[in-house]
C-alpha cells in the first residue's frame, strides 16, 4: 500500500481496524462496561491518543458520570462527575449536537475545563456526542484527550462521528435487550404467580416445548421427556379426545384461538384432574395460510369443577326443599284460609308485599353496584388484551391497576353488607347553612326545570350549625327533588332558614318525639304539591318505602335524610295532607365556634367549543369506568368531554360546546339519575341522542316505559366492541340528519 507523506493512509488504516475491531465486539458482547472501555482503547490507539473516555449524560440532563475510559488516575472512572453547564465544552456538544475540538486548552478562550483534566495533564481535547435510541435523550459523550497539544484534523473528526454513532448503536441494542429480557422476566413472574403452565407446540415437527408447571399439571417427573401432541392426547381421558383433537384442527385450519377444557390422567399418580387450555396460532406460512407454532397456557381447574359440582348438588338440593317446603306451605295455607278471618289474610299480605318491595329495592341496588365493578374489571382486562396484542406490553399496568381495584371493591361490598346495621361516618363542621343555599341554589333550578318557581327565604344574621356539609347538601337536594316530583305540573317551591330556641316539649313531631332544648338552626322546605295522606305519613320516613312506580324511586331519600340529622343531633318533622302540599323542617344544634370555611358554589366550565370531528359527552360517577370508555372513544377518533355527575354534566351542555352524542350511567350520585339528567338536557337540546349505560338489567330499564326516541340502553358489563358498534351507528345516524344539539 502507498502511504502519502503526511501519514494519511496510515491514519485511514488505523481508523477503518478501529471501528472494525469495535463493530465485532458490539456485536459479540453483552457487557455495557466492556464495551465502553474498549470503545475508548481503540478509538485512543486509533488516534494516538493518551487518554479516552465516555462522559454518561444522568436523569437530570446537567451532570455527566466518567462512566468508562483509559489512561485515568485512580478515582475517576465511575466516580468523576462534571456538571455541562453553559461555558463548558461537554455543554456545547450536547446542545449543538456537532464536535467540540480544544486543541490546546491553555490557550482556550471559549470554554472552562474541569479540574480533574488538568489533574492528569490533559492538553487538547475532542467531544463526539453519542446519540440515544428513538425519541430518548444522548446517551452521553465520548471524549478523546491528549497530553500534549494537537490538532484534530478533519479525516479524525469523520472518524469520531462514526465511531460515536456505531457506539450509541451498541448502547441502544443493549438497552433494548434489557427492556426485552425485564419484559419476559414479568411475563414469566406473572405465569408463575397465576400457576400457569406455558407450552410451545412446532407444528412442522410434533413436538412441544414445555415448562416445569406443565409437567407437574400432567404429573410428569422427566423434565427431558421429549414430548409430542400425541402425548398430550395420551393424557386426556379416552371420552375426551375427539372433541380436543377437533379443537386443535380448526385452530390450525381457521387461524383461530384453541380454548379448551377436558379431564386428564395424571402420569405419576393417575389422578383425575381438569384442566384448561388456552393456545394461538404463531408465525403464519403466507404461502400455505398455516401457522408454524401453536403457543398457549394451560392451568389446572379441578378445584374449580369441584366447586361448580358441589354448587350444582346444592342447588338441586336446594329446589327440592323448596319443592317440599312449597307442598307444605301449600297445605298449610288450605287449611290458614280455612280458619283465618279475611283481616288476618290480607294483613299478610300486604306485610309480605312490603317485605319483598324491600329486599327488590336492596338486592337491585346491589345488583347496579356489582355490575359497576364488573364492567371496570372486564373493560380493563379487555383492553389489556387488545394492547398486548398490539405489542403495547408497556401501557398494561395502566389497566391491570383498576381492574384489581375494582376486584378488591367488590369484596369490600359484601364486607359493608355484613355490616349493614352501622351507622355511617360524618365529618361535621361548623358551617353557614345560607351560604350552603346559595352555593346549590342553580343546581335546584337546573333540577326542578322552568315550570317550578323557587323562592329562598334565608333569614340574616343565621346562626353557624355543625354538621357534615356533604350530608346536608344530599339531604336537600333529596328534599328539592321530592318537591318537584309531587308537582309533575310545576308549582311554587320555599326554601326557609330561620333561628329557633326551644323548651322543653314546645316542639313535636308525628310520633311525639320531644325536641330536646336548646338554640336550632331551621331549614324547611315546602311544596305545593299533591300532599300525603295520614297512612303514607306515618310511614314516609320509613327505609324502601316510596309511593313512586316501580323504577322511580328506590323510597330511600327520606329515611337517609331522617338518619343523618338524628346523627346529627337535630330532628326532622313533616307536616302535610291531601291535596296541600308538604313542608319537611330540619332542626340541627346551633354551633357557637367560628365556621371554618366557606361552601363551595358551582362555577361555569369554560370551554372552546370543538372545531371539527364528534363530540361525545360521557358522564359516569365511577373514574375507573368512565376511563375505560373515554380511551375506547378515544381511539375510534372521537372528541370526548366528560363528567362525573348530572350537575357537572349540564354544565357542559349549557356551554355551548359541540355534542353530538350523550353517553350517561342512569344511577348517578348528587341526587340527579341519569335519566333525570339526560331529560333536562334534551329540554336543551331537543335532538340530542342518549346511551344509557346501567349496571341493572336492560329489560327492566326498557320496562320502565321512560325510553323515547333516539335513547337507547347498553348494559354493564359490555364488550368494547359493542360499546364501539352501538356508539357508532348512533352518532353515523346523528349525522345523517340536521342536527340542533351543535352549537354554532
Amino acid at each position: 500500500m502507498n502511504f502519502d507523506a503526511d501519514g494519511s493512509d496510515v491514519a485511514l488504516l488505523r481508523h477503518q481496524t478501529a471501528l472494525a475491531r469495535f463493530g465485532e465486539l458490539a456485536l459479540r458482547s453483552d457487557d455495557l462496561d466492556e464495551i465502553l472501555t474498549e470503545a475508548c482503547r481503540l478509538a485512543a490507539q486509533a488516534l494516538g491518543t493518551d487518554l479516552a473516555k465516555v462522559v454518561e449524560l444522568q436523569q437530570d440532563g446537567k451532570t455527566l458520570l466518567v462512566r468508562a475510559g483509559i489512561g485515568w488516575k485512580s478515582g475517576v472512572v465511575g466516580v468523576t462527575t462534571v456538571l455541562a453547564l453553559d461555558d463548558t465544552s461537554e455543554d456545547h456538544a450536547l446542545r449543538t449536537g456537532e464536535p467540540m475540538i480544544s486543541p490546546d486548552i491553555e490557550t482556550e478562550t471559549r470554554f472552562r475545563y474541569a479540574p480533574f483534566l488538568i489533574d492528569n495533564g490533559v492538553r487538547a481535547v475532542a467531544n463526539v456526542i453519542i446519540i440515544g435510541g428513538s425519541g430518548k435523550p444522548p446517551f452521553g459523550i465520548l471524549q478523546i484527550d491528549s497530553r500534549t497539544p494537537r490538532q484534530f484534523t478533519d479525516k479524525d473528526t469523520d472518524f469520531l462521528r462514526t465511531y460515536a454513532n456505531l457506539l450509541a448503536a451498541a448502547v441502544d441494542r443493549l438497552h433494548v435487550l434489557k427492556e426485552v429480557r425485564d419484559a419476559q422476566a414479568r411475563l414469566r413472574l406473572a405465569i408463575e404467580a397465576g400457576e400457569l403452565g406455558s407450552w410451545e407446540l412446532d407444528l412442522a415437527s410434533g413436538t412441544a416445548w414445555r415448562s416445569t408447571r406443565c409437567d407437574q399439571i400432567f404429573g410428569d417427573t422427566d423434565p427431558n421427556l421429549p414430548w409430542t401432541f400425541d402425548t398430550f392426547l395420551s393424557h386426556v381421558v379416552l371420552e375426551d379426545r375427539p372433541n380436543v383433537a377437533l379443537a386443535l384442527q380448526h385452530a390450525i385450519d381457521d387461524l383461530e384461538d384453541w380454548h379448551f377444557q377436558c379431564r386428564i390422567r395424571r402420569a405419576n399418580d393417575h389422578a383425575l384432574r381438569w384442566i384448561e387450555t388456552h393456545g394461538r396460532p404463531d408465525g403464519i406460512q403466507h404461502d400455505k395460510n398455516k401457522p408454524r407454532h401453536l403457543l398457549g397456557i394451560v392451568t389446572d381447574i379441578t378445584s374449580r369443577k369441584e366447586d361448580e359440582a358441589l354448587l350444582l348438588q346444592s342447588k338441586e338440593g336446594l329446589e327440592a326443599m323448596v319443592a317440599e317446603r312449597t307442598r307444605a306451605l301449600t297445605l298449610a295455607n288450605a287449611r290458614l284460609e280455612a280458619e283465618a278471618i279475611e283481616r288476618e289474610r290480607v294483613e299478610e299480605a300486604l306485610r309480605q308485599s312490603h317485605k319483598m318491595e324491600a329486599v327488590g329495592q336492596l338486592t337491585g341496588g346491589l345488583a347496579h353496584d356489582f355490575n359497576n365493578l364488573v364492567g371496570i374489571i372486564s373493560g380493563n382486562l379487555e383492553l389489556a388484551r387488545m394492547r398486548a396484542g398490539q405489542g403495547r406490553v408497556a401501557e398494561l399496568e395502566r389497566y391491570i391497576e383498576p381492574a384489581m381495584t375494582a376486584a378488591k371493591r367488590a369484596t369490600a361490598l359484601t364486607h359493608r353488607l355484613l355490616a349493614f346495621s352501622r351507622l355511617q361516618t360524618l365529618d361535621p363542621r361548623p358551617i353557614d347553612m345560607n351560604a350552603l343555599v346559595n352555593g346549590m341554589e342553580e343546581l335546584f333550578r337546573q333540577t326542578v326545570g322552568p315550570s317550578v318557581a323557587i323562592e329562598c327565604r334565608l333569614m340574616a344574621a343565621l346562626w353557624p350549625t355543625l354538621c357534615d356539609s356533604n350530608q346536608l347538601e344530599n339531604a336537600l337536594l333529596n328534599l328539592v327533588i321530592n318537591a318537584r316530583d309531587a308537582m309533575p305540573d310545576g308549582g311554587h317551591l320555599e326554601i326557609e332558614t330561620r333561628n329557633a330556641g326551644y323548651l322543653n316539649g314546645s316542639v313535636r313531631d308525628a310520633a311525639a318525639e320531644t325536641l330536646p332544648p336548646g338554640d336550632y338552626v331551621v331549614l324547611s322546605v315546602t311544596d305545593a304539591g299533591s300532599g300525603m295522606t295520614p297512612d303514607v305519613i306515618t310511614r314516609a320516613f320509613d327505609p324502601f318505602f316510596t309511593t313512586k312506580p316501580v323504577g322511580k324511586g328506590t323510597g330511600l331519600g327520606l329515611s337517609m335524610v331522617y338518619g343523618f340529622v338524628k346523627q346529627s343531633g337535630g330532628h326532622v318533622t313533616l307536616r302535610s295532607a291531601a291535596g296541600k302540599g308538604t313542608t319537611v323542617t330540619i332542626y340541627l344544634p346551633r354551633n357557637r365556634g367560628a365556621i371554618t370555611g366557606t361552601v363551595a358554589s358551582v362555577t361555569a366550565l369554560h370551554m372552546s367549543p370543538a372545531q371539527q370531528g364528534a363530540v361525545i359527552l360521557v358522564v359516569d360517577d365511577e373514574a375507573a369506568m368512565r376511563g375505560i370508555v373515554i380511551d375506547v372513544l378515544s381511539d375510534l377518533g372521537y372528541g370526548v368531554l366528560q363528567a362525573a355527575d348530572g350537575a357537572s354534566g349540564l354544565l357542559v351542555v349549557e356551554s355551548g360546546v359541540r355534542i353530538d352524542l350523550l353517553l350517561t350511567d342512569v344511577g348517578l350520585p348528587g341526587g340527579m339519575s341519569g335519566r333525570q339528567f339526560a331529560a333536562i338536557a334534551r329540554g336543551r337540546r331537543p335532538a340530542l341522542k342518549v346511551l344509557f349505560i346501567t349496571g341493572y338489567a336492560e329489560s327492566a330499564a326498557l320496562a320502565n316505559g321512560w325510553m323515547e326516541n333516539g335513547m337507547e340502553v347498553l348494559t354493564k358489563p359490555f364488550a368494547i366492541d359493542v360499546l364501539a358498534a352501538k356508539v357508532t351507528g348512533m352518532v353515523d345516524e346523528s349525522s345523517n340528519a340536521a342536527d340542533p344539539t351543535r352549537a354554532a
